[in-house]
């Protein structure tokens, strides 16, 4: 998948309220749409996929089916915020051995290598990347357009 992120002005907020940090800067990178408020943005899907799945255990391989069921949601649905997430390059997919009835080996997520300030980083280094390809396309704009 590729690299996608929205950019935008963000001042850290300084609450000690995990939640109140967690919707801003959410909401800043684009994986919330802001389309909810308070109470119910904090019940949803998306926003719980991080509360109740990636930041109790960074560590923790999540599968679908165990997201869903925690989550009370349904497959696509958390397919369709892992892709947002993936997107943005801070969860990782693993292969991951489930014994219930014998072994199977399904593909689990978690946030990028166990840790959120280094999945963070590769985070960081995509934008840089992404920005320098930028600037090299405006200077070959600038370049063009100076032979007019």
């Amino acid at each position: 998948m590729p690299f996608s992120m929205k950019i935008s002005s963000h001042t850290p907020i300084s609450s000690d309220n995990l939640s109140e940090v967690l919707e801003n800067f959410l909401l800043d990178i684009g994986y919330l749409s802001g389309r909810k408020e308070g109470k119910e943005l904090y019940e949803s899907i998306p926003f719980r996929l991080w509360t109740d799945c990636f930041l109790k255990n960074t560590e923790k391989p999540w599968t679908v089916d165990k997201m869903a069921s925690t989550l009370g949601a349904s497959k696509p649905s958390i397919y369709r915020h892992l892709n947002k997430l993936k997107n943005l390059d801070i969860v990782e997919s693993e292969d991951i051995v489930i014994e219930d009835d014998g072994e199977v080996i399904k593909k689990g997520y978690r946030i990028r290598h166990g840790d959120l300030k280094t999945a963070w980083h590769i985070t960081e280094a995509n934008v840089e990347s992404a920005l320098k390809r930028y600037r090299e396309s405006i200077d070959k704009i600038d370049d063009l357009s100076k032979r007019m």
